[in-house]
């Protein structure tokens, strides 16, 4: 199985405009990695480094986007996989993803080293109801709170955000059961 990296940043939750963020590919492998950052899209190496961290200053809005890295060695080079990208959404349920019908239930989706900007927020439900089994909702705020939960409300969530022509990498998703 090919090692996947963890892709992490220092500070966390802040890519403003002025900030140098550090990016770190994580992965438990020996000695001897050369690491390769990707911006936009996987498939444009933007710089290679022996270290698996990565400075990015911000100077504009132009150095946000997507990152990813992944880490390689030898002649032909062997590749790991792609980390997953940042800026990524990341779904929050409150108070538990296991509750009862009648209880109040938030959904968050917050984006991971999306900084302080604008973002847009599209949700997907896949339903788990036998009734609803393939139906699709979207609907655009960050949060959403159910009043009085139900059977209809179980299913798996997952969110992304849009902030122009970026978007984040959606989340993964997170199972509400109703019972």
């Amino acid at each position: 199985l090919t090692p996947k990296p963890e892709l992490t940043s220092d500070p966390a939750g802040a890519a403003l405009t002025g900030n140098t963020v550090t990016l770190t590919c994580r992965m438990d492998l020996s000695t001897g990695w050369d690491f390769y950052w990707y911006k936009h899209t996987p498939n444009s190496e933007t710089k290679k480094t022996e270290t698996n961290s990565y400075r990015v200053k911000i100077d504009s809005v132009s150095d946000g986007g997507q990152y990813w890295c992944r880490a390689g060695r030898g002649n032909p080079v062997y590749y790991t996989q792609y980390s997953d990208a940042l800026p990524k959404a990341v779904v929050m349920v409150r108070p538990d993803e296991r509750v009862f019908r009648g209880e109040t239930v938030t959904l968050r989706c917050d984006i991971k080293w999306g900084g302080d900007t604008e973002w847009t927020y599209r949700w997907e439900i896949e339903r788990t109801n036998y009734q609803y089994k393939n139906s699709v909702s979207r609907f655009s705020t960050q949060e959403w709170n159910i009043s009085s939960v139900d059977h209809v409300h179980s299913g798996k969530y997952t969110c992304t955000g849009q902030m122009g022509t970026q978007s984040s990498q959606r989340s993964d998703a997170v199972t509400l059961t109703v019972s």
